[in-house]
């Protein structure tokens, strides 16, 4: 069992092949900063985050790096050096263009969540409200027309 998010290891979507290919290929989108305040996106639990949420698209990712796989030829992709992987990663990225591209968000979403990432860019950790963060009133008469208008429903 994955004591990190409490998943049974056999349960887990992607093979050990496949993840270490998504953390070469994560570490490929977002490197660790030479410094090591900033943490590579490979640090980072992406498929939890997918599973939370963007369940549907596992599969996706399951067949891209599945397609990744393909392109190495017989190697794997976590043993290629560097160009070869971000080669590889431009490759895919053709091949499978939509995938890739919703992987390249979703990683972003979640390094950018990561209470290590907030702090190396000089951030406080955690939501931004309440503190201590006030949101101006406004003048909620300028709703008045919109509250007198019949129901509409589409």
């Amino acid at each position: 069992m994955d004591k990190d998010n409490h998943i049974i290891t056999s349960d887990h979507p992607l093979s050990d092949l496949q993840r270490r290919s998504l953390a070469s290929l994560l570490d490929a989108i977002i490197p660790s900063s030479e410094d090591g305040r900033m943490p590579s996106a490979a640090d980072m639990d992406l498929v939890a985050y997918l599973r939370e949420r963007a369940p549907e698209f596992v599969p996706t990712l399951v067949e891209g790096l599945a397609a990744l796989d393909e392109l190495c030829v017989g190697q794997e992709f976590a043993a290629l050096t560097a160009p070869e992987r971000r080669s590889l990663a431009q490759e895919l990225s053709r091949v499978q263009p939509d995938m890739f591209d919703w992987l390249h968000r979703h990683t972003l979403a979640c390094y950018y969540q990561d209470d290590r990432v907030l702090v190396g860019l000089g951030l406080e950790p955690g939501p931004p409200f309440p503190r201590g963060n006030t949101i101006r009133s406004g003048d909620l008469s300028l709703l008045e027309p919109v509250r007198k208008r019949s129901k509409l429903y589409r």
